[in-house]
Parts: C-alpha cells; structure tokens; sequence
C-alpha cells in the first residue's frame, strides 16, 4: 500500500487469528488419517509409506503456507484520509477497495454467534451513499475498530451544518 502526501496510517486490522483453526484442524485431521492407516489398518502404501508421508507434509506445509499468507495480506487499513481494504481472496487474487471518509454513509458492526462473543470479533460493513459497502468479516474488537475510524472522520471531514 501507498499512502498519499501528507497521509498517515493510523491502524491496521487483520482477520481474527480463530479464522485459521480450520486450517490447523484440517492438517491434524489429514496426519491422524495417515497414522491410523499405517498403524491400525496395517496398510503400507505398497511398500512407499515413507515417501507418502513426506509427500503428505509437504502438501500440508504448502497448503498452511497458503492459508497465512492470504490470512496475513488479508488487511484493513485505515489512514488519517480513507479506508483501504486489501482483500486477499486466494494467493493469486487480490481486490482493493478504498473509501474516502467524506463517501462513508454509515458504519455497521455486528457479532453473531457464540465463538463471535467469546473470542470478540465481528463483521465490519461500511456504507457509502450509493449503496455500496465494505464488508471485512471476523475482526478483533469491532467496536474499536469502529471507534478509530470515526475519530478519523471527525478530524477529516467537517462538521457539516
């Protein structure tokens, strides 16, 4: 990211870290299988287990690999002048959106289920006039989060009468 003369970055909002449990638990899950093939079922791959078990670490290596580096671009940032979120959809696709303050109709945060109360994150959607909006899912303490851009709008835009 770029910022622009005289525009400084305020904050910066990952995903919550509770997104990648999935990847750890699909991993495990892939090596439990493996092991209980091997050990409980007796069957040696035809005589290649170790070769199916390094093969097999490094699919999971290169798909954990995967998975951080579209947890770790997947990124809110906020500025003293705008909202950019660089949305890292796959390691080879990635969208940015920004949203000057004075285009921001409406800010909106919300949690919804139990593993959203107990670990505080939300989703983030922000309204622009034309019914267009920024969704960021599954972010740390939405509610701060919220509060830092609006004491960005306040500072950027003025009060209008």
């Amino acid at each position: 990211m770029t910022l622009r003369e005289n525009e400084k970055l305020i904050s910066s909002v990952r995903r919550h870290s509770s997104g990648l449990n999935s990847v750890w638990a699909s991993s495990a899950a892939a090596l439990f299988v493996f092991f209980f093939i091997l050990l409980y079922l007796k069957f040696s791959f035809f005589g290649y287990t170790w070769q199916t078990f390094s093969g097999l670490v490094l699919v999971l290596a290169i798909f954990i690999f995967c998975k951080l580096y579209i947890w770790r671009n997947d990124i809110l940032f906020i500025t003293n002048q705008r909202v950019i979120r660089n949305e890292q959809e796959g390691v080879f696709h990635k969208t940015v959106t920004e949203i000057l303050y004075r285009d921001i109709h409406e800010i909106i945060f919300n949690k919804n289920g139990f593993g959203s109360i107990v670990n505080n994150y939300g989703s983030l959607i922000i309204r622009t006039p034309s019914n267009s909006k920024i969704v960021f899912e599954k972010i740390p303490n939405p509610e701060k989060v919220v509060e830092i851009i609006n004491k960005a709008r306040m500072l950027h835009v003025p009060a209008q009468l």
